[in-house]
């Protein structure tokens, strides 16, 4: 079993970033869209710059 995390902002999960001059951020109420990590870290360092929190999302084999 793996432990996986996500971004999580109200009813919106990160998805990625837009590279363009405001530098955005892109969030998705689709969690199969969503960006899955399984560095806490790396996924806590974006939940500050967002203003979300960080989720951890166990994976069962069944």
């Amino acid at each position: 079993m793996k432990n996986v995390y996500v971004v999580r902002l109200g009813n919106l999960y990160y998805q990625g970033r837009e590279f363009s001059l405001t530098n955005n951020y892109k969030m998705t109420d689709n969690l199969n869209d969503a960006i899955l990590s399984e560095d806490f870290d790396a996924v806590k360092k974006i939940a500050e710059e967002t203003g979300g929190k960080a989720y951890k999302i166990n994976l069962e084999e069944v």
